[in-house]
This record gives C-alpha cells, sequence and structure tokens, in this order.
C-alpha cells in the first residue's frame, strides 16, 4: 500500500511540473536581441559620462556589475553598429536568417539615438539620453 502511495504521488509531483512548466516563458532570440541592444545603449552612455566620445567599438564599452553585458543578438551574431555623420547610432540584428530585411522572425531589429543635441553638443553621457534622444 505504502509502495503504491508513492508511486502515486510522484506521478501527481511529474504532472504538477509539467503543468507548470507549459506555463514557464521561454526569452526568444528577438526578445534577446532587444535587451542587449537597450543594455548596450545604457553602456555607450557609462561610456560617454567617462570619455565624452562615442566609442570606437563595443569591445570598448564598460562593463556593468550583475549584468550579462551581451554585444551579440538572439541568434549570437554580433549587433552591427553604425553612427552616421550627424551622430545617429544605431544597433541592428538582422534577425533570424542574419540578412538585411525579412518578415517575421527574420525580419531586421533595430534601434538608434542621437548622439548630438540641436547645438551640436554631446548627448550621449547625460543624464536622460536614452529618454531623450531616442530616433522613432
Amino acid at each position: 500500500m505504502k509502495c503504491r502511495a508513492s508511486i502515486i504521488l510522484a506521478l501527481g509531483l511529474v504532472l504538477a511540473l509539467a503543468v507548470a512548466f507549459c506555463f514557464v516563458h521561454r526569452i526568444t532570440p528577438s526578445e534577446m536581441t532587444r535587451t542587449a541592444i537597450v543594455e548596450t545603449f545604457v553602456r555607450f552612455n557609462l561610456y560617454g559620462e567617462t570619455n565624452n566620445t562615442l566609442p570606437t567599438s563595443l569591445a570598448v564599452l564598460p562593463k556593468r556589475e550583475g549584468y550579462i553585458n551581451r554585444t551579440t543578438d538572439g541568434w549570437n551574431r554580433p549587433l552591427q553598429y553604425t553612427v552616421t555623420d550627424d551622430g545617429v547610432i544605431t544597433l541592428k540584428s538582422f534577425g533570424a536568417d542574419g540578412k538585411p530585411g525579412g518578415a517575421g522572425k527574420n525580419a531586421d531589429i533595430a534601434q538608434s539615438y542621437r548622439s548630438k543635441k540641436p547645438d551640436g553638443s554631446p548627448w550621449v553621457g547625460t543624464p536622460m539620453w536614452i529618454v531623450e534622444a531616442e530616433c522613432k
């Protein structure tokens, strides 16, 4: 009788865990990419506070304690980093297929911020940069 009760209890536990696992949200590569882009821009701002300039590459960004500090997309490819002549910084992933353009999971994921204020002074490194300088 004890053995039967133990088996029923174990099966109940396995069933409960299986049901609970169905409700666990897994982070998708697209979500991981968006998070990596935002976190990288936070690190841009930290770099700007210290150096009053834009980094030459993502490799020189400061590391944040307790954060992943990822500069790759959800498919483990490096984020594309560009700066236009007028100072707009863009971080981009080419999506699941790694090719420009596309739709659905293959769509590009990008975010851009102005690095200079309208008067030409640096915006990166100021307290409200990420809030005020986002290109929409």
